[in-house]
């Protein structure tokens, strides 16, 4: 699925870094069936092109996401809670996904490029799950975070009851749960779920400084081991890491950096 196809999110590539964009600003960027799928190819593209090293996600008009589209869920409620899935194609996970992460909201931390979830006005629902799955996330002053299910009569949805403890510690994942208090950036922050109080200019600038000064090969490495290899043993992982230090010091990416030690300047890797 080409993203000139899309009609739900728009993605925007420069200097190293694609700014994917939640598209519906009419309806708050409410979570829809091609949305998801139009994200997750957004993703694939961004794993497989050379020029994107960093992912920057994003909202239109002011929110990132209110969560699911109420009008589906009325219809959901409506029908006994069943639900038709996108009859779209699906882009495939990568090579070597474990089959315990071949699941369709993990699929942002099989890619290889790094995701940052760039926060502004409402991120509840599914939006708040979308942003979790993210590598980072960082807030606008005014933002709105809310998990929300528990005031749906929801479970923590997606893997949440999961990967949000190994996030911020089972004490502040249950509280964020069981309340769905609504958190403003700096509540976020000091629970640990966002990593900086800082508008999108900011949380650009930083991906753009990202791709440029950071290995490429290094990310995608980094990224792997954090996501991919935990998901077995240690000795594995170990392993592995050996292979990849001992792959990396034939890369372009060890000489430039060293390259850049030598001459007591920032490295540059695009």
């Amino acid at each position: 699925m080409d993203t000139s196809t899309f009609t739900e999110i728009t993605v925007d590539v420069a200097d190293g870094v694609a700014v994917v964009t939640l598209n519906r600003p009419d309806r708050r960027n409410a979570w829809s069936g091609r949305m998801a799928v139009e994200y997750r190819w957004a993703l694939h593209h961004a794993h497989v092109r050379s020029d994107i090293r960093v992912v920057v996600v994003t909202g239109a008009g002011g929110d990132f996401c209110v969560g699911a589209d109420s009008a589906a869920l009325t219809s959901i409620s409506a029908d006994g809670g069943s639900y038709a899935p996108e009859k779209l194609p699906l882009p495939p996970y990568p090579d070597g996904t474990p089959s315990g992460m071949q699941r369709n909201h993990a699929f942002p931390l099989a890619i290889s490029t790094p995701v940052i979830a760039a926060i502004d006005g409402a991120c509840a629902g599914a939006g708040f799950v979308v942003a979790t799955y993210a590598d980072l996330r960082y807030a606008s002053p005014g933002c709105r975070i809310t998990t929300s299910f528990a005031t749906l009569g929801l479970p923590a949805e997606y893997g949440m009851g999961w990967l949000l403890p190994r996030l911020v510690g089972i004490p502040n994942a249950l509280q964020m749960l069981y309340t769905a208090s609504v958190l403003d950036a700096a509540a976020a922050e000091r629970l640990g779920w966002v990593q900086g109080c800082q508008e999108f200019s900011e949380t650009l600038a930083f991906a753009q400084s990202l791709a440029r000064h950071s290995s490429g090969e290094s990310l995608r490495m980094m990224k792997r081991q954090i996501f991919v290899d935990t998901t077995g043993d240690f000795g594995s992982a170990y392993t592995r890491s050996v292979s990849d230090m001992n792959s990396a010091l034939r890369h372009p990416d060890f000489k430039e950096g060293l390259a850049a030690l030598r001459g007591r300047r920032r490295p540059d890797f695009l």
